[in-house]
C-alpha cells in the first residue's frame, strides 16, 4: 500500500517515499510526479530486461530497451548520489573463482547495453566473433565470425606471473579497434599488448 503523503516526491513505480535505505533518484527527464524513482525499484525493473548466458568462460548480459517508456531518455547505466558514491543501475555477475578477468561492454547507438563478463581463471585465450565458436559473441554484421582473440601473457622465466593482454586480429574483414582512451587500430593478424 502506498505510503505518500501529498508533497512528499513519491517512487512512479512502489508510489512510497524516500526513506534512508532506498533512496529516491531522477534517472530520466521526466518531471512533475513520475520524476522520482527507487534506486531498488529501477534496479528491479531493469532485471526484468535482462537477458543473459553464463558459461563457466564468459557472462554475457543484454538488456533491451534501457529507456523512459515515458520520456524515451536512455538510463545511465551508472548514477551518481548526493554522496558523491556512484550505483550501478545494472546487475551483473562475475564467476566466483575469476581472479583475473575483464569486462567488456558493446558500443552502441540503441538504447540497449550487452556486457561480457570474460573469466581468464578458467581460460587464458578466448574468441570473439559473430560464430558459435566464439566465447564472447557479437551479433553485428560488421563483426567476422571469429573476428579477434584475447589471451594473458606471463612471464617467460617463471610462466606463472601475467604479464598482460594481448588482443589478436583474427584476419577480420574491417579489422579490430581497441577502445582504451582513444582508439588503437589492430593490423591483420598481428598482436598488441597493453
Amino acid at each position: 500500500m502506498a505510503n505518500c503523503k501529498d508533497e512528499a516526491p513519491c517512487c512512479r513505480i512502489c508510489l512510497d517515499e524516500e526513506s534512508t535505505d532506498n533512496i529516491l533518484i531522477t534517472p530520466c527527464k521526466c518531471i512533475g510526479s513520475v520524476k522520482y524513482i527507487h534506486i531498488s525499484c529501477i534496479q528491479e525493473w531493469l532485471e526484468g530486461k535482462k537477458h543473459k548466458k553464463e558459461t563457466p568462460y564468459v557472462n554475457s548480459y543484454i538488456w533491451r530497451g534501457l529507456e523512459c517508456e515515458i520520456c524515451k531518455a536512455f538510463y545511465k547505466d551508472l548514477i551518481k548520489l548526493p554522496n558523491g558514491k556512484e550505483i550501478s543501475l545494472l546487475k551483473f555477475d562475475v564467476h566466483l573463482d575469476a581472479e583475473k578477468f575483464m569486462i567488456l561492454e558493446s558500443v552502441t547507438n540503441s538504447s540497449s547495453k550487452t556486457i561480457h563478463v570474460v573469466n581468464f581463471s578458467a581460460s587464458s585465450y578466448t574468441k570473439v566473433g559473430r560464430g558459435s565458436q566464439c566465447e564472447v559473441r557479437i551479433t553485428d554484421v560488421s563483426v567476422s565470425r571469429h573476428h579477434s582473440s584475447f589471451e594473458l601473457v606471463y612471464d617467460t622465466k617463471t610462466q606463472m606471473q601475467c604479464i598482460g593482454l594481448t588482443v589478436c586480429d583474427e584476419m577480420s574483414k574491417f579489422g579490430t579497434l581497441v577502445f582504451m582512451r582513444k582508439p588503437i587500430p589492430v593490423k591483420k593478424g598481428k598482436k598488441i599488448q597493453m
